[in-house]
Protein backbone atom coordinates (compact mmCIF):
# COMPACT_ATOMS: atom_id res chain seq x y z
CA UNK A 1 0.00 0.00 0.00
CA UNK A 2 1.40 3.40 -0.72
CA UNK A 3 0.61 6.50 1.53
CA UNK A 4 1.15 9.93 0.27
CA UNK A 5 2.51 12.53 2.56
CA UNK A 6 3.74 16.32 3.06
CA UNK A 7 0.85 17.47 0.25
CA UNK A 8 -2.07 19.92 1.55
CA UNK A 9 -3.52 18.97 -1.61
CA UNK A 10 -2.50 15.98 -4.47
CA UNK A 11 -0.97 17.00 -7.29
CA UNK A 12 -1.53 14.89 -10.20
CA UNK A 13 1.62 12.92 -9.78
CA UNK A 14 1.83 12.62 -5.85
CA UNK A 15 3.42 9.18 -6.28
CA UNK A 16 6.54 11.54 -5.99
CA UNK A 17 6.49 11.72 -2.79
CA UNK A 18 5.12 8.54 -1.04
CA UNK A 19 6.43 5.78 0.86
CA UNK A 20 4.89 1.96 0.26
CA UNK A 21 4.03 0.09 3.43
CA UNK A 22 3.55 -3.49 4.24
CA UNK A 23 3.48 -6.23 7.01
CA UNK A 24 6.13 -4.64 8.60
CA UNK A 25 6.02 -1.09 11.08
CA UNK A 26 6.87 1.82 9.23
CA UNK A 27 9.63 3.11 11.71
CA UNK A 28 12.09 6.05 11.60
CA UNK A 29 14.77 3.86 10.72
CA UNK A 30 13.02 2.23 8.12
CA UNK A 31 14.57 4.40 5.65
CA UNK A 32 17.50 6.65 5.58
CA UNK A 33 16.92 10.12 5.32
CA UNK A 34 17.87 12.36 2.39
CA UNK A 35 21.50 13.20 2.32
CA UNK A 36 20.99 16.82 2.61
CA UNK A 37 19.23 16.00 5.86
CA UNK A 38 22.34 14.47 7.44
CA UNK A 39 23.96 16.65 10.25
CA UNK A 40 27.36 17.94 10.09
CA UNK A 41 27.87 16.50 13.63
CA UNK A 42 28.89 12.43 13.58
CA UNK A 43 27.86 10.74 16.86
CA UNK A 44 26.10 13.54 18.44
CA UNK A 45 22.36 12.20 19.57
CA UNK A 46 21.33 15.91 20.36
CA UNK A 47 21.97 16.72 17.53
CA UNK A 48 20.77 14.08 14.81
CA UNK A 49 17.73 14.15 16.96
CA UNK A 50 17.74 18.04 15.80
CA UNK A 51 18.18 17.25 12.34
CA UNK A 52 15.27 14.42 12.25
CA UNK A 53 12.65 16.77 13.74
CA UNK A 54 13.65 19.47 10.87
CA UNK A 55 13.53 16.72 8.45
CA UNK A 56 10.03 15.84 9.73
CA UNK A 57 8.87 19.31 10.23
CA UNK A 58 9.82 20.38 6.83
CA UNK A 59 7.23 18.35 5.60
CA UNK A 60 4.23 20.18 7.59
CA UNK A 61 3.58 22.37 5.76
CA UNK A 62 4.31 26.41 5.82
CA UNK A 63 1.43 27.33 8.27
CA UNK A 64 1.56 24.33 10.25
CA UNK A 65 2.65 25.33 14.21
CA UNK A 66 0.67 22.51 15.66
CA UNK A 67 2.09 19.33 13.23
CA UNK A 68 5.27 21.16 13.47
CA UNK A 69 4.56 21.16 17.75
CA UNK A 70 3.67 17.62 17.58
CA UNK A 71 7.01 16.46 15.73
CA UNK A 72 8.85 17.78 18.70
CA UNK A 73 7.05 16.67 20.99
CA UNK A 74 6.74 13.31 19.58
CA UNK A 75 10.66 13.09 20.31
CA UNK A 76 10.56 13.96 23.67
CA UNK A 77 7.58 10.92 23.90
CA UNK A 78 9.97 8.62 22.30
CA UNK A 79 13.02 10.06 24.32
CA UNK A 80 10.83 9.58 27.91
CA UNK A 81 10.17 5.82 26.91
CA UNK A 82 13.54 4.80 26.60
CA UNK A 83 14.36 6.59 29.94
CA UNK A 84 11.06 4.89 31.56
CA UNK A 85 12.81 1.65 30.20
CA UNK A 86 16.83 2.36 30.65
CA UNK A 87 17.38 -1.04 32.67
CA UNK A 88 15.65 -2.88 30.27
CA UNK A 89 17.80 -1.39 27.43
CA UNK A 90 20.90 -1.50 29.70
CA UNK A 91 20.80 -4.91 30.14
CA UNK A 92 19.60 -5.80 26.27
CA UNK A 93 22.49 -3.91 24.92
CA UNK A 94 25.36 -5.36 27.46
CA UNK A 95 26.53 -8.05 25.15
CA UNK A 96 27.78 -5.55 23.22
CA UNK A 97 30.66 -3.55 25.23
CA UNK A 98 29.44 0.01 24.90
CA UNK A 99 29.30 -0.23 20.93
CA UNK A 100 25.67 1.00 21.47
CA UNK A 101 23.56 3.36 23.28
CA UNK A 102 20.12 3.13 24.78
CA UNK A 103 19.42 6.29 22.79
CA UNK A 104 20.58 4.63 19.66
CA UNK A 105 16.89 2.89 20.09
CA UNK A 106 15.45 6.02 19.51
CA UNK A 107 15.47 5.21 15.09
CA UNK A 108 13.03 2.19 16.20
CA UNK A 109 10.00 3.94 17.49
CA UNK A 110 7.16 4.35 14.39
CA UNK A 111 7.39 7.21 12.15
CA UNK A 112 5.23 10.15 11.98
CA UNK A 113 4.11 11.17 8.52
CA UNK A 114 2.49 15.16 8.31
CA UNK A 115 0.02 16.02 6.02
CA UNK A 116 -0.46 11.77 4.64
CA UNK A 117 -3.18 10.99 2.87
CA UNK A 118 -4.81 7.44 4.17
CA UNK A 119 -6.34 5.02 1.57
CA UNK A 120 -9.95 4.14 2.81
CA UNK A 121 -13.07 2.86 0.47
CA UNK A 122 -11.26 3.78 -2.25
CA UNK A 123 -9.90 7.15 -2.02
CA UNK A 124 -7.47 9.08 0.19
CA UNK A 125 -8.28 11.23 2.95
CA UNK A 126 -6.24 13.84 4.18
CA UNK A 127 -4.76 13.63 7.85
CA UNK A 128 -2.60 15.84 10.05
CA UNK A 129 -0.09 13.00 11.08
CA UNK A 130 0.10 9.46 10.09
CA UNK A 131 1.31 6.61 11.41
CA UNK A 132 1.57 2.88 10.01
CA UNK A 133 2.37 -0.14 12.75
CA UNK A 134 2.45 -3.42 10.29
CA UNK A 135 -1.14 -3.92 10.41
CA UNK A 136 -3.37 -0.95 10.74
CA UNK A 137 -2.93 3.12 9.50
CA UNK A 138 -3.21 4.92 13.33
CA UNK A 139 -4.65 8.44 12.36
CA UNK A 140 -4.07 11.98 14.82
CA UNK A 141 -5.38 14.76 13.87
CA UNK A 142 -4.32 17.98 15.95
CA UNK A 143 -6.84 20.36 16.18
CA UNK A 144 -8.55 21.25 19.34
CA UNK A 145 -11.93 20.57 17.73
CA UNK A 146 -13.63 18.05 15.93
CA UNK A 147 -13.59 19.13 12.25
CA UNK A 148 -14.65 17.86 9.21
CA UNK A 149 -11.38 16.06 8.39
CA UNK A 150 -11.99 14.66 11.19
CA UNK A 151 -15.25 13.01 11.00
CA UNK A 152 -14.95 11.90 7.46
CA UNK A 153 -11.53 9.94 8.60
CA UNK A 154 -14.25 8.44 11.56
CA UNK A 155 -16.47 7.37 9.26
CA UNK A 156 -13.81 4.89 7.99
CA UNK A 157 -12.31 1.94 9.99
CA UNK A 158 -9.23 3.96 10.12
CA UNK A 159 -7.84 4.14 13.79
CA UNK A 160 -8.28 7.89 14.24
CA UNK A 161 -7.18 9.73 17.64
CA UNK A 162 -7.42 13.60 18.28
CA UNK A 163 -4.61 14.86 19.58
CA UNK A 164 -5.47 18.22 20.86
CA UNK A 165 -2.41 21.08 21.94
CA UNK A 166 -4.09 21.16 25.39
CA UNK A 167 -3.12 16.97 25.15
CA UNK A 168 0.30 16.73 23.82
CA UNK A 169 1.66 16.31 27.27
CA UNK A 170 -0.54 12.95 27.15
CA UNK A 171 1.00 10.55 24.46
CA UNK A 172 1.31 8.31 27.16
CA UNK A 173 -2.19 7.78 28.15
CA UNK A 174 -3.55 8.53 24.24
CA UNK A 175 -1.17 7.11 22.18
CA UNK A 176 -1.78 2.80 21.80
CA UNK A 177 0.29 0.38 22.44
CA UNK A 178 2.76 -0.14 19.17
CA UNK A 179 3.89 3.36 20.24
CA UNK A 180 5.72 2.23 23.32
CA UNK A 181 8.38 -0.49 23.82
CA UNK A 182 8.99 0.00 20.21
CA UNK A 183 12.50 -1.33 20.61
CA UNK A 184 11.24 -4.85 21.77
CA UNK A 185 11.74 -7.84 18.60
CA UNK A 186 14.61 -5.70 17.53
CA UNK A 187 17.77 -7.27 18.07
CA UNK A 188 19.95 -4.24 17.24
CA UNK A 189 19.30 -0.65 17.08
CA UNK A 190 19.78 0.93 13.43
CA UNK A 191 20.60 4.42 12.28
CA UNK A 192 18.20 6.48 10.18
CA UNK A 193 22.03 8.48 9.56
CA UNK A 194 23.04 6.02 7.15
CA UNK A 195 24.13 6.11 3.64
CA UNK A 196 21.41 4.39 1.16
CA UNK A 197 23.12 1.25 -0.61
CA UNK A 198 22.52 1.31 -4.10
CA UNK A 199 21.02 -1.24 -6.02
CA UNK A 200 22.50 -3.10 -7.99
CA UNK A 201 21.07 -3.60 -11.72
Amino acid sequence: MLIPYGFDRLPRDWGLRCVEVGNEPLLLNSEPVPADAMPLTIGDHAARVAAATAWLESQCGDYAPLRRQFIAVYFRFVASQIEMHRAELTEQLKPYDGLYAREDFTWSALRPLPRAWVPAGGRLLPADIVFWDGTNTVALELAARETEKQKALMATEIAVYRVGPNAFDRLQEILPEPFKAFWRGRTLPSSLFRRAIPRLV
